[in-house]
């Protein structure tokens, strides 16, 4: 198996994979690496020093054992004209397990991923949730993915979930990452901005797709500690963040091509254990995803998102409403 992408959080998040983990590595160079980044086997100017840290900071080097990741926050709805709304709450976890490939360097992040859209007022599930701007009540499609598979390494590609628009291969580059350090926090921020291909055809799913390509934003953000990094002894470092996701419309919407996009911002953060994840977070995947609380035992094949919803569901057939604006 040869690998082309990088685990860049999504982790994350977390990784989150987040409705769709498609943040991309940004790297940096070397020679821009802030000073006092270095202490025994941590040079995080070097990508030796990055996978170890990486590697740490989103999984455990503990041979057997797992962590999870978590997100929790609001999507909200951007058009052009109004003030931004917010429309749905979104929480979710993942649990992920490192493969280490020593031949290459680094690791194999293998995870299971899962989100919800939640009510924000009581914080339930949606099961069904009335459009604002079309005052039309559709069916929120959740996120379930079993098998999310990411890389750790020290030559690192772009991560693709799609083709690119115009259907290039990125680049391979030394893996070393923007670190900050402010006394005992190390602290990353990553920004990744794509144009790619929509899974979903706009002249088939009229009222899911918002047109041939997509355009998507991620900044995520962490900051563990510089003590617990650099300790040889700590297979896992927990970290605390932030991530931002700019993306067309969810599919399950229905908005097609009307103006305007969903916004994205989110807590994020780790844990060793599921009593270490918010409660409400823990009781949902545990009632309704239980087998998402253990790690992938072997690789399998990704399916993103708007792959599996193309798969699972079938095309709107009513008409596009106009959209509600406000005043």
């Amino acid at each position: 198996m040869k690998p082309d992408t990088l685990l860049d959080r999504r982790s994350v998040i977390a990784g989150f994979g987040l409705a769709v983990l498609l943040a991309t590595p940004r790297t940096t160079r070397a020679a821009n690496v802030p000073t006092g980044l270095k202490s025994g086997a941590i040079d995080l100017s070097t990508p030796a020093g990055n996978v170890l840290a990486l590697a740490k900071i989103t999984a455990t080097l503990e041979p057997g054992s797992h962590t999870h990741g978590w997100y929790s926050g609001v999507l909200m709805g951007v058009v052009p004209g109004e003030a931004v709304r917010e429309l749905v709450g979104i929480i979710g976890m993942s649990t992920q397990r490192l493969r280490p490939v020593p031949e290459q360097g680094g690791y194999q992040l293998l995870q299971k991923e899962c989100g919800f859209f939640t009510d924000l007022g009581s914080g339930r599930i949606l099961d069904r949730w009335t459009n604002p701007y079309l005052k039309e009540e559709v069916e929120p499609f959740h996120i379930a993915n079993p098998a999310v598979n990411r890389w750790i390494l020290p030559v690192v590609r772009e991560e693709r979930f799609y083709d690119r628009a115009d259907g290039s291969t990125p680049a391979l580059r030394p893996f070393v990452l923007p670190w900050q350090r402010a006394g005992d926090r190390l602290m990353l921020e990553q920004r990744s901005h794509f144009w790619a291909q929509n899974p979903l055809d706009p002249a088939i799913w009229k009222r899911e797709s918002n047109g041939a390509r997509i355009q998507v934003s991620d900044m995520l953000s962490y900051s563990a500690s510089w003590a617990d990094v650099i300790d040889p002894r700590k297979n896992h470092v927990n970290h605390a963040g932030h991530w931002v996701h700019v993306r067309p419309w969810q599919p399950w919407m229905l908005m097609g091509a009307h103006p305007g996009h969903c916004l994205y911002s989110a807590m994020t953060g780790s844990a060793t254990t599921l009593t270490e994840v918010p409660a409400h977070i823990a009781e949902v995947v545990s009632a309704r995803l239980p087998e998402f609380l253990v790690p992938p035992q072997e690789v399998q094949r990704s399916e993103p998102s708007m792959v599996r919803f193309k798969r699972e569901r079938k095309p709107a057939a009513s008409a596009i409403a106009p959209p509600d604006s406000a005043d």
